[in-house]
Formats: structure tokens, sequence, C-alpha cells
């Protein structure tokens, strides 16, 4: 194989593993929802997951992924409160960013 199209290769490579990337975060938080902390008071992208609950009841939601872990990892979950009034994505009703507690 020549010097010419070892280099090819090489670029070739890069570009692929620097798409998988881009592609890769775009993934992770374009379904992440934006929500307050109710302990911290910060905003961060959380991915949910429905887990069984249990003896034929409906699943219910919890959090599968936190900007804030490995730090809050053993959170309670407040944030759920308003996951209803969240949207996937960027998409943001400020509404559901406003703090916790007496309004």
């Amino acid at each position: 194989m020549g010097i010419e199209t070892m280099e090819w290769v090489v670029v070739l490579v890069a570009l692929v593993t620097v798409c998988g990337l881009v592609f890769w975060l775009v993934d992770m938080y374009s379904k992440g929802r934006m929500m307050r902390c109710p302990e911290t008071g910060s905003i961060a992208f959380i991915r949910v997951a429905l887990a069984a609950s249990g003896e034929g009841k409906s699943p219910k939601v919890t959090v599968k992924q936190c900007d804030l872990w490995p730090g809050k990892r053993d959170c309670a979950q407040g944030c759920l409160a308003r996951y209803s009034e969240t949207t996937p994505g960027y998409r943001v009703n400020p509404n559901s960013l406003r703090p916790f507690g007496p309004q």
C-alpha cells in the first residue's frame, strides 16, 4: 500500500470517528429532557426510562441518566414531578423550569 493510500485511509477513519462522536452527542441530548433539580436548583438534562412497578400496575418513570450524576446519583428524583411538563430535546417549556418550593 502506497503512502498516498495510507493518508486517505487515516483521513477516512478520522472522519468516521468524528461523525460517530457527533451523532452520539446529538442522540444523547435529543432524547434528554431539560429539568430543574429540586435539590440543587440547577438545570440539567435527564434521560428517563420506564421501570416495571410490579403486580400488574402500569410502569413508572425513573431517571436513567442525569447531568448531575455521579455526585447526585442517589437523589430522590423529585424532578420527575414535572416530567409531564417537559418535551424531549431542546424544546423548552419555561414554566417547567420554575424553581421548586413555595411560590
